[in-house]
């Protein structure tokens, strides 16, 4: 590092010697000279945000002359001001005094302030060249030889690469949000503990008053006490994020991410880990790896684990060559997208600042972990993993783990509590699991008619009815991860008898439809074309498309290796989300 590399902000004050100022543009890359003391402080935070070789050098006759500055009543006010500089500014920021005082005690007061030197003016050219050596003592990772990788890794910190995506792919909509009345709070309150959740009739506002009572609640706990989150600072996160959802699609909206989060908050206050019902959390359970902060962390995930969402699934980007496909190296592309725009929101109202230094990575991967588990490409993968994680539980005390191997559990945990709820809609009663299994027909129906106007293959396989795939969507898919992971949390049990019991009304809804297919072919009346004769007919084929024929899922972003190809003659892959 030499001077040509390092940028000087100057204060000075504006009658000042034209020549001084030549002398430092000779010698420094950059010279930004200002004649107020705020906007000098200012420019100099500017320059520590792009992690530039920054000095500053006060000229302390400029302070002193300043009319009215509050610096100016008594002399050790400008000590004053060297004190507020280097409280303001990055300590790698040196700052340097000039003036045509050579009072010793001066001199001093000014050293003791925390400057890092004292020039007497006029300065001179051979001690403008040595200034930067000031700025190499405080930064001394910047050697000569460094140099390149340092600009190299400044260059790319100018762009804000998520920032940018978010504005391509996450356009966020202004949402006009009013509050609901005490009494509908309340009543939405006591609809949020409760299994049997539905947001079908809920408007945006009410939405968005379900998140902020879920995280209200939480954020109550006298263990997060130190996030210091304002309640208008949660209220417009909410509200921006909700406003990244895309509100035409059928499934992948907002009232999904309030579904999930809810169904977490539900799950988590049966364990006892949240204080807001009367189950009594109990000792010595797996549960006890979840701290409060990794609690708020799975929320978040959450809430924002579809953000932006386009109302594809991965296969389709992959297939249309879309460039957010070759960023992520066809790999998760839509989970990193949901994860970046969640964290550009999040940065933007200052959450997470609000976690404190200590959690910050803790918090940041569990969020990121949690939304990359919703690839319902990796589901066998996690499922294998719950099962192992059973295991291994089932005969050590939790509390007895090392703190990587219990962060590793934790993470497990998190993942497989989190595809529980994505995933949930199955798992509640029949007739909320029936019309989320509409919605996401019509939403898996565009995208169909989209990729036959886009000439692409389609991304999901074929079933003949709306039950055949819900059928295959419980037992092959559902089940087996909710079984798992009631075998790591005895208590989520509960969800498994459901889908056992939503598993007998799908297979009793489909006979029923066969008798009465039968008993109108008795009679001579078919119910129904032949396939053949479905694929003849455009109007007949929109409208089985839209009730009938689309299958809810198709594992199909799954990357097929040898091992799959024999999987996959043993039983059908369905996949829910599919078009994630």
């Amino acid at each position: 590092m030499n001077a040509s590399h390092c940028t000087i902000v100057y204060l000075c004050s504006s009658g000042e010697d034209e020549d001084q100022q030549s002398l430092l543009e000779s010698v420094f890359g950059k010279v930004h000279v200002e004649h107020s003391v705020l906007e000098a402080i200012e420019k100099v935070k500017e320059m520590c945000k792009n992690n530039h070789p920054t000095l500053f050098l006060i000229d302390l006759d400029a302070i002193k002359k300043e009319e009215g500055s509050q610096w100016a009543n008594h002399e050790d006010g400008r000590m004053d001001l060297i004190q507020k500089v280097i409280r303001d500014l990055s300590k790698r920021i040196p700052l340097v005094v000039c003036s045509k005082e050579n009072d010793t005690n001066t001199m001093l007061n000014c050293i003791h302030a925390g400057a890092v030197d004292y020039l007497i003016k006029p300065l001179h050219l051979d001690v403008i060249k040595t200034l930067f050596l000031k700025l190499h003592r405080n930064q001394p990772d910047l050697k000569m030889h460094h140099l390149p990788l340092y600009q190299r890794i400044k260059e790319m910190s100018c762009y804000n690469v998520p920032k940018i995506m978010m504005s391509l792919y996450a356009s966020s909509q202004k949402v006009n949000y009013t509050s609901v009345s005490r009494e509908r709070s309340s009543e939405l309150q006591s609809k949020l503990c409760r299994w049997d959740f539905g947001p079908f009739d809920l408007t945006e506002q009410e939405l968005i008053e379900c998140v902020y009572l879920i995280f209200d609640q939480l954020l109550s706990l006298p263990e997060l006490d130190q996030l210091n989150i304002k309640q208008d600072q949660l209220y417009e996160f909410i509200v921006d994020l909700s406003s990244v959802y895309h509100d035409d699609n059928p499934y992948h909206n907002f009232a999904h991410a309030v579904d999930v989060l809810q169904c977490l908050f539900f799950m988590l206050c049966e364990l006892g880990l949240l204080p807001f019902t009367n189950k009594i959390k109990q000792q010595g359970k797996p549960q006890d790896m979840l701290s409060a902060i990794d609690i708020f962390a799975l929320f978040i995930a959450a809430i924002g684990h579809d953000a932006a969402h386009p109302g594809v699934n991965n296969m389709f980007l992959v297939n249309a060559s879309n460039p957010l496909a070759t960023l992520y190296n066809d790999q998760s592309i839509l989970e990193n997208l949901h994860s970046v725009t969640l964290f550009q929101l999040l940065n933007k109202h200052g959450i997470d600042k609000s976690i404190g230094e200590d959690h910050a990575h803790s918090f940041r991967k569990i969020v990121i972990k949690s939304i990359l588990a919703t690839d319902m490409a990796l589901h066998s993968d996690y499922v294998e993993k719950i099962q192992q994680q059973a295991k291994r539980l089932d005969t050590i005390d939790v509390n007895t783990l090392d703190c990587p191997t219990l962060e590793k559990e934790r993470l497990l945990l998190c993942s497989a509590l989190i595809k529980c709820a994505d995933i949930s809609n199955v798992a509640r009663s029949f007739e909320f699991g029936q019309q989320w299994a509409h919605l996401l027909v019509q939403e898996f129906s565009a995208q169909d008619d989209l990729e036959k106007q886009l000439g692409l293959p389609p991304s999901a396989v074929q079933h003949s009815s709306l039950e055949d795939s819900q059928i295959g969507f419980i037992r092959f898919v559902a089940l087996g991860l909710f079984q798992s992971v009631s075998e790591v949390i005895k208590e989520l049990s509960f969800a498994v008898d459901q889908l056992r019991s939503n598993l007998e009304r799908w297979e009793a809804l489909k006979w029923q439809k066969q008798e009465e297919e039968n008993r109108m072919m008795m009679r001579g009346i078919k119910r129904s074309l032949s396939i053949d004769d479905t694929y003849s007919s455009k109007k007949r084929l929109s409208l089985e498309k839209f009730n009938l024929s689309m299958p809810l899922i198709a594992m199909t972003t799954h990357v097929n290796t040898e091992d799959d190809d024999q999987t996959t003659l043993k039983r059908p892959a369905y996949c829910q989300c599919s078009i994630q």
